[in-house]
């Protein structure tokens, strides 16, 4: 199997990583993966028999200087359109307009090839018309990673409840908000928490997508749209952040309670409802559970009723991981990606 990454930041580096790090547990399924191309923003590695990973690490550190394999200005689009691939694996940043990752998987799709991606613009811009796309093709576009890294969702509806129908969809689905909320209920002020996360590692410089509640909107068009059909926008997401919460939480502690940043999505006949918001949650909720350093979903079903799914999240290789599940389904589609 070929493979194309695109995109070399945190989840970039961690997959490649993981690539190395489970070559035997690939080699004993029997599967053979090359990867043949990286791009990032300023050009593309090649080697069509499959690039040394070590030194996609070395040379990436170096700024490319002395890899006779790095081309400049061979972009991402250059590398899909002319190098032989099974897969490619679109990893560039989240944006309000899907690009460049919007780009990069329709022209992977129309020229054949698998499309595994952590990218949720793409997905939040055109996810019907990429779904297509890749139905047209005859080809799978897989995106596990996009809501809450290596939590099993989509694979697991798939999977597990094919023949149920879903109500209600309930998650805590962005990692940086949940560790703010759990420093203030120690006590800390939204800044003083706001900057521990930063220091920690838990928060971007540029954290407001993810303090307005932005981002955990964007995870909910997503499972609106793969998990119930919909082609909604964010616009469509009633959003409220984290900015003003103190007195939120002081309450909650006096009643026992926990207070949560959800991500809600609400079927009423053929309506749904979404929305993310900060609330009160009783400590017997499941959702509850889902501490600092977790991320959580949980599913309400017409016939299987309650589910809940959770994971401890401690950085970019569990969304590599969710990544790397994905490209060996590409290879295997009949294999349950939650194994």
């Amino acid at each position: 199997m070929k493979v194309q990454i695109i995109g070399l930041g945190n989840v970039g580096k961690s997959l490649v990583e993981l690539i190395m790090n489970r070559q035997d547990k690939l080699d004993s399924m029997g599967l053979d993966l090359k990867v043949v191309s990286v791009s990032d923003s300023r050009g593309t590695a090649i080697d069509e028999d499959g690039l040394n990973l070590d030194d996609i690490l070395k040379y990436k550190k170096l700024g490319w200087k002395g890899f006779k394999k790095y081309v400049k200005e061979y972009t991402s689009l250059n590398a899909i359109e002319n190098i032989f691939s099974d897969v490619v694996v679109e990893l560039t940043p989240s944006t309000s307009t899907g690009e460049p990752g919007l780009s990069n998987i329709k022209v992977a799709l129309k020229s054949g090839k698998n499309v595994v991606t952590a990218n949720k613009g793409p997905l939040v811009v055109a996810y019907k018309k990429l779904k297509r796309s890749a139905e047209d093709n005859c080809v799978q576009l897989l995106y596990e990673a996009t809501v809450a890294a290596h939590v099993p969702i989509f694979c697991l509806i798939n999977s597990c409840f094919i023949a149920d129908d879903i109500l209600k969809v309930e998650g805590i689905l962005n990692a940086t908000t949940n560790f703010i909320i759990g420093e203030m209920e120690k006590g800390r002020s939204f800044e003083e928490a706001l900057n521990g996360a930063i220091r920690a590692g838990w928060a971007e410089t540029e954290y407001s997508d993810d303090v307005d509640g932005i981002d955990a909107a964007r995870k909910v068009v997503i499972i609106a749209n793969v998990l119930f059909g919909k082609d909604a926008k964010l616009k469509d997401v009633k959003v409220q952040g984290i900015r003003n919460i103190e007195s939120l939480i002081k309450e909650a502690l006096k009643s026992n309670k926990k207070v949560k940043l959800v991500c809600e999505i609400i079927k009423n006949v053929d309506k749904i409802h979404m929305n993310v918001a900060p609330k009160q949650i009783s400590t017997d909720d499941p959702l509850a559970t889902v501490n600092q350093d977790k991320m959580g979903v949980k599913f309400t079903f017409k016939t299987s009723q309650e589910v809940f799914v959770s994971a401890q999240f401690k950085g970019p290789t569990q969304t590599a991981y969710a990544v790397l599940n994905d490209i060996i389904k590409t290879w295997n589609p009949n294999k349950c990606c939650c194994n």
